[in-house]
C-alpha cells in the first residue's frame, strides 16, 4: 500500500540492531542496506544464525512468529496506481518457505486462534500471512504454498473486494500521476501546496500520511478536492478496471478458503482504526466480520489492522474489536508473539521486503531482534 509499498511508512524511519536512523542516512545511497549486511556477515562468521536456527529447531521455544505479505510477483512498474506493493518474487518467496520448512512448523489462522483458547501450538510455530486481497494472493502465492503444503491467512477488506473500489493510496497516485499541472494547491481537509515538477512520490507520501493521521477524516470530500485541485477525474468504469486487474473478488476469496486457507477481516475500507469515531469502527469492523461471514457461510474471529498500528495500550480500540467479534488481532509491529500469555489482540508480525536476500532473510526469521523496526513501532500520532 502507501508509500513507498504497501507497507506504511516503512521508508520514513528505520533501526538496525537498536540505532535509530534518520530519513537522510536512509536515503545515503546503499547505507541501510550496507549496515544491514556488515551486521549480518558478522553474525555469520560468528555461527549466530545457524546457532540459532538449530537451537529453535529442536527447543520448543515459546514464540509464534508471523510474516506478513501482501503481494508475491516479479517487480514491476505501474504508470497508474502504486506499483511497489510486491514483497518477494515467486521465486524468493518459495525459496523462502523452502527455508522455513527445515527450521519451523507452518500453523494455520485456525490453530493461532485456538492457541488463544488454550490448545498448545506446535514447537516453534510460523505463520504466513497476507494483506490486501490481491489477485496475485490466487494466481501467484497460492500454488507456491500448495507445493509446500503450507496454509496461509489472507486478510481482507471488504469494501474494496465487494465493491471494486481502488484502495485510498491507489485512488492518490492515479490522480497524481494524471495531473498535467506542476502545482496542486488543495483546500480540504486543510490548505496544502504540493509540487509535482520533480515528480509525484514526494507528494504521495505527505497525502498519505495525511489521511493515516488525521482523526475524522471525511475520505470521499478529500479524494474529491484532490481530483478537483489536480484537474483529473477518475471515472467509474476505469476504477473497475484497475480493481479488476490487481484485486480478488468473492468468487477468488472462497478459492483461497477452498485451498485450506484461513480468511481474516483487514477492516472494511482500510482505514487507520486510531483516525475513527465510534461509528466508523463498527462499520470497519463488524460490517467487514458480518460480510466475511455472509460470503464465506463460517465465523470470522480475526483481523489484521490496516496500517498495523498497535492497539497494546488504546482501551476504546481494544473495546471496539472485542465487540466486532474478534478474538485474534495482527498489528505489524516488529516481533514475534509469546505462545502463552501474550495479548491476542496484539500479534507483531514481521514485514517482508523484496530487497532481502536469502541471508537477510535466514537471519531476520532466526534472529527477530534484527527485524527493521519502522514508525508503526512508535506508535499513531495525530497530523
Amino acid at each position: 500500500m502507501e508509500v513507498p509499498r504497501s507497507v506504511p511508512e516503512i521508508s520514513l524511519v528505520r533501526r538496525w540492531g537498536g540505532v535509530m536512523l534518520s530519513r537522510a542516512a536512509q536515503e545515503a545511497p546503499g547505507f541501510v542496506r550496507s549496515l544491514r549486511d556488515h551486521a549480518l556477515r558478522l553474525l555469520d562468521g560468528a555461527g549466530v544464525v545457524g546457532a540459532s536456527l538449530r537451537l529453535r529447531s529442536v527447543l520448543s521455544l515459546p514464540w509464534l512468529t508471523v510474516l506478513c505479505y501482501h503481494r508475491t510477483a516479479e517487480p514491476i512498474v505501474a504508470e497508474d496506481i502504486d506499483g511497489e506493493v510486491v514483497d518477494a518474487t515467486p521465486a524468493q518467496f518459495d525459496a523462502q518457505l523452502r527455508s522455513l520448512g527445515q527450521h519451523f512448523r507452518f500453523v494455520s489462522l485456525d490453530e493461532v486462534l485456538g492457541a488463544t483458547r488454550g490448545r498448545p501450538l506446535p514447537p516453534n510455530p510460523l505463520l504466513i500471512s497476507f494483506d490486501d486481497g490481491y489477485r496475485n494472493c490466487l494466481e501467484t502465492s497460492l500454488p507456491i504454498l500448495a507445493r509446500h503444503g503450507v496454509p496461509a491467512a489472507f486478510f481482507i477488506p471488504t469494501l474494496h473486494v465487494g465493491e471494486r473500489r481502488l484502495f485510498w493510496w491507489d485512488h492518490i497516485a492515479w490522480i497524481l500521476r494524471h495531473s498535467s499541472r506542476e502545482l496542486v494547491e488543495l483546500d480540504f481537509p486543510r490548505p496544502l501546496r504540493l509540487s509535482l515538477a520533480g515528480g509525484t512520490d514526494e507528494a504521495h507520501r505527505e497525502l498519505t500520511l495525511l489521511v493515516k493521521r488525521t482523526r475524522g477524516l471525511d475520505l470521499p470530500r478529500f479524494l474529491e478536492a484532490l481530483e478537483r485541485a489536480a484537474g483529473v477525474s477518475l471515472e467509474r468504469e476505469e476504477e473497475r478496471r484497475l480493481v479488476d486487474r490487481d484485486l480478488l473478488d468473492w468468487d477468488g476469496v472462497r478459492a483461497l478458503e477452498r485451498a485450506g486457507m484461513g480468511i481474516g477481516s483487514h477492516t472494511h475500507s482500510h482505514r487507520v482504526l486510531q483516525t475513527l469515531d465510534e461509528r466508523e469502527l463498527e462499520l470497519e469492523l463488524a460490517g467487514s466480520r458480518h460480510e466475511l461471514e455472509r460470503q464465506l457461510g463460517r465465523p470470522v474471529r480475526s483481523i489484521a489492522y490496516p496500517v498495523g498500528y498497535s492497539i497494546a495500550g488504546e482501551q476504546h480500540l481494544r473495546r471496539a474489536v472485542r465487540d466486532g467479534g474478534y478474538e485474534l488481532g495482527f498489528s505489524c509491529r516488529a516481533g514475534v508473539h509469546p505462545t502463552r500469555g501474550g495479548d491476542p489482540l496484539d500479534v507483531p508480525r514481521l514485514l517482508m521486503e523484496k530487497t532481502y536476500d536469502a541471508q537477510a532473510f535466514t537471519a531476520l526469521t532466526a534472529l527477530p531482534p534484527l527485524a527493521p523496526h519502522t514508525t508503526i513501532d512508535a506508535g499513531w500520532s495525530a497530523a
